[in-house]
């Protein structure tokens, strides 16, 4: 009874570790093969030894006597088991972000064991399949970059047995995400991007990358070295208002990465202009009038690239006909255009330059000159400049003033106070007179004068002699002025007119003629202010001593310049006494001259 006891123990215990293998075939054989040996049991004397290869477990129990059995036919020896190795299995880990591969990657197999089959099915981004199996050991299997296509591939390995059972955790699974392409960018501006902007343009981007990619993950644009935005999203505008120099474009760069990391960069230049052209018209002043021809230089230039420049120059003539002025070539100064023209007809040049650049940008400026070399402008003022006078009154009127063939308003001015024409000034000291006039086209001009006033007359001086003065045999005099700026017009001695020079301020005359002489002596100053001087003087003979002596006395008894006419017009008894006193005087010297002369020789 012990024996049988032991024996459906090991059977139970056999059966268990076959049904944990998994095969109902193997159990059935390790049964079979289990009771076999089972049978080959051996009793020695009171000790029983049971042995169990399959799975190495001894021992049993001491049982009660065992009923007899019969003996049961042998069976034939079970076949070992075959074991299976699982395979090697190399695939490279993601080279770009997010889990994805920007290289394609490449998968190897090998089959490493002597039994059963490894399997493999792969099915690339497009839907594509491969599969295969490899049977001998040692077998390899590969899944190279050509077979990988962008987005999602996948591959899947298992083992089968040799009955076709797949083996347990014998299968491997992988997702592979390719994305090796950058993104697609794209560029455009609202009037191309090679086209010119005024002062800012505005820059479109458009970032894809497939259906099959890992989509954008930054956009980034730079303008130079200055970073103008970032966006995650796929299409974005950027403000661009950097300055482009000398016609050279400013550098944009965009920037796309996607989210395997791959990157994209295009660079392109924007043309943007701040400013409108520089323009000048040189050579006049605007609303210029002038009396000689005038010559005209248009300038134009700009800091980037000038398009076109034009010149339209109208001319007037006094009669009013009206033509228009060819243009000259243009020649290049520098970086400026220039154009000249030559104003020399009478008329009115109304002339206006345009100027464009390659942005739009527009400037223009016109001028005017009014030609008249027939007539001046404002007359008669300059004719006042300088001048001395007793009054001031300005009596021209005022077509003669101002002459002018369009109409035209005006101010006059005397002092800088306003004048009314016709006004006597006659307060001396220096004026100042202005004249101005605006025509209808803006044309001004501008006449000055400063005069001098001056009321007082010129004052006639005589030199080295003296009114009513004697001079013995002759008197030389000098007739001049006190300012040597008057004039001397006449001068008159003895009732005869003296010649005189205009230049001259000194005049010197010698008179030697007895008797008494009589000087008139006419000047005038530049204000016109006159003057006249009278000069009497007598010229004697030289006395002896005995007249000299006599003088005395007869100047005592004779009234002072009783002439001998008068003398000779008295009454015979007046006459008488005359010589009774003359008699007397005579003795009287007589006496008084020897008396002197007996003192001296005492």
């Amino acid at each position: 009874m012990g024996r049988k006891i032991r024996e459906i123990t090991i059977v139970i215990i056999i059966l268990l570790a076959v049904s944990a293998a998994g095969t109902v075939q193997e159990s059935k054989s390790l049964a079979k093969d289990t009771v076999s040996k089972a049978e080959e049991i051996s009793v020695e004397g009171d000790k029983v030894t049971t042995e169990n290869k399959g799975d190495g477990t001894e021992g049993g129990e001491p049982e009660g006597p065992e009923e007899p059995e019969e003996p049961e036919e042998p069976e034939e020896p079970e076949e070992p088991e075959k074991p299976i190795e699982k395979y090697e299995f190399n695939c490279p880990g993601p080279d770009g972000k997010n889990g994805y591969y920007v290289t394609l990657p490449k998968i190897e197999m090998v089959h490493v064991s002597e039994y059963g089959v490894t399997r493999y099915h792969f099915v690339d981004g497009e839907g594509g399949t491969m599969q295969g199996e490899l049977t001998k050991s040692g077998d390899k299997a590969c899944i190279g970059p050509e077979q990988f296509t962008e987005g999602g591939n996948s591959i899947s390995v298992w083992m089968e047995d040799e009955d076709g059972h797949k083996v347990e955790d014998s299968e491997c699974s992988r997702q592979l995400l390719v994305d090796t392409a950058a993104p697609d960018v794209q560029l455009w501006a609202p009037s191309g991007l090679d086209a010119w902007y005024q002062r800012e343009a505005m820059l479109s981007v458009r970032c894809s990358d497939g259906e099959k990619g890992s989509q954008v993950a930054q956009i980034s644009a730079y303008a130079g070295k200055q970073l103008l935005g970032t966006t995650p999203n796929t299409q974005a505008a950027f403000l661009i208002s950097q300055k482009s120099l000398q016609g050279n474009g400013v550098p944009v760069t965009v920037h796309a990465v996607d989210k395997a990391g791959n990157k994209k960069e295009v660079s392109r230049r924007m043309y943007i202009d701040n400013a409108p052209p520089d323009i000048a018209i040189q050579g006049i002043d605007n609303y210029m009038i002038t009396s000689r021809p005038a010559e005209v230089c248009y300038r134009a230039e700009d800091d980037n690239i000038l398009d076109a420049v034009t010149v339209r120059n109208m001319r007037e003539s006094p009669e009013g006909g009206v033509e228009e002025l060819p243009e000259n070539e243009w020649t290049s100064e520098g970086e400026a255009r220039v154009m000249r023209q030559q104003l020399s007809e009478d008329g009115i040049y109304k002339m206006e330059l345009s100027a464009s650049d390659k942005a739009g940008f527009v400037r223009s400026r016109s001028a005017q000159v009014i030609v008249d070399k027939k007539n001046p402008v404002i007359r008669f003022v300059d004719e006042l400049n300088g001048r001395y006078l007793r009054e001031f009154q300005w009596n021209h009127t005022l077509e003669e003033t101002i002459k002018d063939f369009t109409s035209y308003t005006y101010e006059i001015r005397l002092n800088g106070k306003i004048y009314p024409p016709g006004e006597k000034v006659k307060t001396e000291g220096v004026h100042t007179f202005l004249v101005k006039a605006l025509d209808a086209a803006g044309n001004e001009a501008e006449a000055r004068a400063r005069f001098m006033i001056d009321r007082t007359p010129p004052e006639i001086m005589f030199a080295d002699v003296k009114e009513g003065g004697e001079y013995e045999e002759e008197c030389t005099f000098q007739v001049l002025l006190e300012n040597k700026n008057d004039m001397i017009d006449e001068i008159w001695i003895d009732g005869e007119q003296q010649a005189v020079n205009v230049s001259s301020k000194v005049y010197q005359y010698t008179v030697q003629e007895y008797g008494e002489h009589f000087v008139t002596v006419k000047a005038r100053d530049k204000a016109g202010n006159e003057a006249e001087a009278d000069l009497e003087f007598d010229i004697v003979k030289k006395e002896t001593i005995f007249e000299k002596l006599l003088n005395p006395v007869r100047k005592r008894f004779v009234p002072e310049r009783q002439s001998e006419r008068e003398i000779g017009g008295m009454s015979d008894e007046s006459s008488a006494q005359g010589k009774f006193a003359l008699i007397l005087l005579t003795a009287a010297a007589g006496t008084a001259a020897g008396a002197a002369v007996y003192r001296k020789r005492k």
